[in-house]
């Protein structure tokens, strides 16, 4: 489950020693590349009409440039399906009579459900792939944008006005007390006053760096979000009767949702100070968090450059370039006596207490169906 990850991520985060002083929401916006869904697309017989030509295009699409979206594309005709193909693919157990759509998360996922399964119709196939609110958060998020604080509303006024209250409250904090960690090095600035350079803590990219957060607001019977929601959060938690607080980072990363009930504003600043701080574990998979769904190319749109001994940047600066960043580079550990692993272990907290919560309706669940 996607939960279990999320919570093993934030025990390895809270004990992890510093590296790179590039800040987490900046590291992922510019080097993870986003994990790959996968779309299984089932019929009984060739695939027709103006479903037939919108598959069609998208896996024209993908095939031109595999960064365009993070997506596998895959049709089975039940009718021709051979032994090899019913082994390998288990996702065809959620197969109909109809054509229908069954869409596999990353393995990063850890899980062997299907994210959602529906109807092959070219409308599910747009809103699979894209939404109003991704669109919002892609734009924030490459403009260079710490993280989209999104809220997700249940319907009741009350509910959703005080969680929207405390998440405010908490960016608003955030914004306030959290800095930048010192020793990054913004390319226009690159010069020769440096005593040594890591390479690491130069930006791959011209995106402006600064602390800054937008909220978003979407409510859960949008039929437009009704997809991406089922990628956002987990079904457990999207049931539950009162509002949720997601961050999105990155190229569209989530570390999951935060149950108004149990949020505080201190837990939003200590997950903003997570994102803000210096990246800890420069793997991808020692960090907290899942990827979405995104029909972005971030590469395209962020002219990302890789930093290697041969980069323009490097040669022009050689003399004061070392790629042993054990060597003294000046940068300070900002986030040392900071409160940043008190405020970590709240979220460990919190999650344990949603493990809680997740446990019991589960609990619940298999003994009214006994």
């Amino acid at each position: 489950m996607k939960t279990k990850t999320v919570l093993l991520c934030w025990l390895l985060v809270a004990g992890a020693v510093l590296a790179c002083q590039v800040p987490v929401f900046r590291f992922a916006l510019e080097r993870w590349p986003a994990d790959q869904f996968e779309l299984l697309v089932t019929s009984r017989g060739p695939l027709k009409g103006e479903l037939q030509e919108k598959l069609i295009e998208l896996q024209k699409t993908l095939t031109a440039n595999s960064s365009a979206i993070n997506l596998r594309l895959q049709h089975v005709d039940l009718d021709t399906l051979t032994e090899a193909q019913r082994i390998s693919l288990p996702a065809l157990d959620h197969a109909g009579e109809e054509p229908t759509l069954v869409l596999m998360p990353p393995g990063s996922w850890k899980t062997g459900e299907p994210v959602w399964v529906g109807e092959a119709t070219v409308g599910n196939v747009e809103r699979m792939l894209d939404s109003p609110l991704r669109q919002r958060c892609g734009e924030h998020l490459v403009k260079g944008v710490s993280a989209v604080w999104v809220l997700v509303e249940c319907g009741d006024p009350e509910k959703d006005r005080k969680a929207r209250a405390v998440l405010e409250d908490g960016v608003k904090q955030a914004s306030a007390v959290l800095e930048l960690p010192e020793g990054i090095i913004r390319r226009e600035d690159l010069n020769k006053d440096y005593i040594n350079i890591d390479p690491d803590n130069i930006l791959r990219s011209d995106v402006p760096l600064e602390i800054s957060f937008v909220n978003e607001v979407v409510s859960r019977d949008d039929t437009a979000e009704a997809l991406f929601l089922t990628m956002l959060v987990e079904p457990e938690v999207l049931a539950l009767d009162e509002p949720l607080i997601v961050p999105v980072f990155g190229r569209g990363r989530t570390f999951g949702g935060m149950a108004a009930s149990q949020a505080t504003a201190e837990l939003v600043v200590g997950a903003c100070e997570y994102l803000c701080g210096a990246c800890s574990c420069q793997v991808k998979e020692g960090n907290p968090g899942y990827d979405l769904l995104f029909q972005r190319n971030w590469d395209a749109i962020l002219k990302v450059e890789e930093i290697t001994a041969d980069s323009e940047v490097i040669q022009r600066n050689l003399e004061v370039v070392t790629f042993n960043p054990g060597e003294e580079s000046g940068a300070g550990d900002t986030r040392e006596g900071s409160g940043y692993k008190n405020l970590l272990i709240g979220l460990v907290v919190f999650n344990l207490l949603a493990f809680g919560v997740l446990g019991y309706l589960r609990y619940r669940n298999r003994a009214s169906a006994s």
